[in-house]
């Protein structure tokens, strides 16, 4: 506390630095003159249906090219025959086809309506 009132003394309180006289009554007046002129406002266009439609043609394009990707880099779906004969059906147990339903995530009604069909 001491050293700050030592400094305070030496240097003092008065401010260094002084605006010019008048300065700031012309100033605006100086700022605006250096300032360049408004250009007038002027609408813009009507966007054609050609730019109002751009953006979802592009969009469906890349959803194309993303299919046609995924197919290259996957391959073609392939239509697997029955893992099983009907021969092999018919020889397995209920056991047998109570676990195949229960890993097949099939639910009750929906076999029960697919066994039904199949007997009419």
């Amino acid at each position: 506390m001491k050293e700050e009132q030592d400094i305070l003394r030496k240097v003092g309180t008065r401010n260094p630095f002084q605006v010019p006289e008048g300065y700031f009554e012309s100033f605006t007046q100086e700022l605006m003159s250096k300032l360049p002129e408004k250009e007038a406002y002027v609408p813009m266009e009507e966007p054609s249906l050609w730019m109002r439609i751009k953006p979802w043609i592009y969009m469906a394009a890349m959803f194309v090219g993303i299919m046609l990707s995924v197919r290259v880099f996957v391959g073609e779906p392939h239509e697997e025959d029955f893992p099983i004969t009907l021969l092999e059906a018919e020889q397995l147990t209920d056991e047998d086809w109570e676990f195949i339903a229960s890993r097949a995530m099939i639910k009750d009604y929906a076999l029960y309506e697919f066994l039904t069909e199949s007997e009419n």
